[in-house]
């Protein structure tokens, strides 16, 4: 899923989880935070003299949030877990009683 970018002025990655949004006469920059895959306006501020920024441009695309990985992993563990779970009632319940036998 792609994190939506405002579509003015120019993105510039910031962090992990923020980014800059420059505006086109470079008077104003606004402060974005990527929470859940969605870009959340944290603040603006402006200066009299413009900001300078350095790097590419970032457009709507070029950011990726997957939560996929947390649903790829889960039934992994949840199969592992089961047979773990399995084996040891096997090793506790029907192994002890043909032991006896």
């Amino acid at each position: 899923m792609d994190v939506v970018l405002p579509s003015t002025g120019c993105n510039i990655i910031n962090s992990a989880t923020t980014f800059y949004n420059y505006s086109e006469d470079l008077r104003t920059r606004d402060t974005y935070v990527i929470f859940d895959g969605k870009a959340i306006k944290q603040s603006s501020s402006t200066s009299q003299y413009g900001y300078s920024y350095s790097g590419e441009c970032l457009v709507t695309g070029d950011l990726v949030y997957k939560p996929e990985y947390k649903e790829f992993i889960f039934p992994y563990i949840s199969i592992i877990t089961s047979c773990v779970l399995f084996y040891l009632a096997y090793r506790l319940i029907v192994h002890k009683f043909w032991r006896k036998i």
